[in-house]
């Protein structure tokens, strides 16, 4: 195991803590917690402990995990060293800041716990579930921590607090349908079972097509993490010039079947290119390079 750094729990309210220990203060529970290769997690037990006022945490623990569908839960935890009040140091289970939120969303609440349902609602509110309903939406509505209609209205609010006018979010969410019909036309159009890595070949060759760039190139130009969602940040044109040529391509792809790989990568950076001139060519009038929102080099370039 890497190099581990025990904490203890800060007990100040700087807002810059992760959300994880804002909860823990805000409701008064420890909640023991280790780096580990720059990445924190939290100890699963305290986190039960401290949402449902019971000591029987492993019960709970096990039947989440007998009967929650948490297969995307295998990345996000660990046993870890946990020091436990007796003096002693035992193997437990820690998980990241994701995977406490989709623990917290398999978690029911009745009124022996009224106290899940109100960190629930806090957590919504200060945006956790945001990149959940983006990744993961099923589970994020099907296990019961929030309906779809308030899921979109956190989401909504998520990007309002972010700045984002009603125009911009409106053409991200119409951009997420449009990708969803693109990716599914690649499926259904090619022979072979894809995975992530076609997928994200074939967003970059819509993105080299429009933008003569990949969303690496992209990323670094906005000085973004590698983990950051680009889309996320880009100006409201983009959003929809992305959309237009995925739902080209959707609709190129949707006349075929049987393809090879490469076959509908062609057809993919054809619609690309094809609807990257007018992107470009906007671009020129604006003055503005619409793939970032940063204005045009002298030369008319990016």
């Amino acid at each position: 195991m890497s190099n581990a750094v025990l904490f203890t729990l800060p007990v100040s309210g700087d807002d810059d803590r992760p959300l994880p220990l804002i909860v823990a203060t805000k409701w008064n529970f420890p909640l023991a917690h280790l780096e580990v290769d720059g990445q924190l997690f939290y100890a699963v037990q305290d986190w039960l402990r401290g949402l449902t006022g019971t000591e029987e945490v492993f019960r709970i623990w096990n039947d989440i995990q007998r009967k929650g569908d948490l297969a995307q839960l295998s990345d996000s935890i660990r046993r870890l060293p946990y020091l436990a009040a007796n003096g002693k140091t035992y193997q437990m289970d820690f998980a990241t800041d994701k995977g406490l939120y989709l623990i917290t969303q398999h978690l029911r609440s009745i009124k022996s716990r009224p106290t899940i349902a109100i960190i629930k609602k806090f957590l919504a509110e200060s945006g956790a579930f945001v990149d959940q309903i983006r990744r993961e939406p099923e589970t994020v509505v099907t296990s019961g921590a929030i309906n779809p209609d308030k899921a979109i209205d956190a989401a909504i609010n998520a990007y309002r607090a972010q700045g984002k006018d009603d125009r911009w979010i409106q053409a991200r969410v119409e951009g997420k349908i449009k990708r969803h019909l693109f990716t599914a036309a690649l499926n259904a159009a090619v022979a072979e079972v894809l995975n992530r890595r076609h997928y994200a070949i074939a967003t970059d060759d819509i993105y080299k097509g429009l933008w003569k760039r990949t969303a690496a190139c992209l990323k670094q130009e906005l000085e973004l993490p590698k983990t950051a969602n680009l889309r996320d940040h880009q100006p409201m044109l983009a959003l929809h010039y992305q959309g237009i040529a995925e739902e080209v391509a959707a609709k190129k792809l949707g006349d075929r079947s049987e393809l090879l790989w490469e076959e509908a990568r062609l057809i993919v950076k054809n619609v690309a290119a094809f609807i990257g001139e007018q992107a470009q060519a906007t671009s020129r009038l604006l003055n503005m390079d619409i793939a970032t929102g940063k204005p045009l080099l002298e030369d008319g370039t990016f």
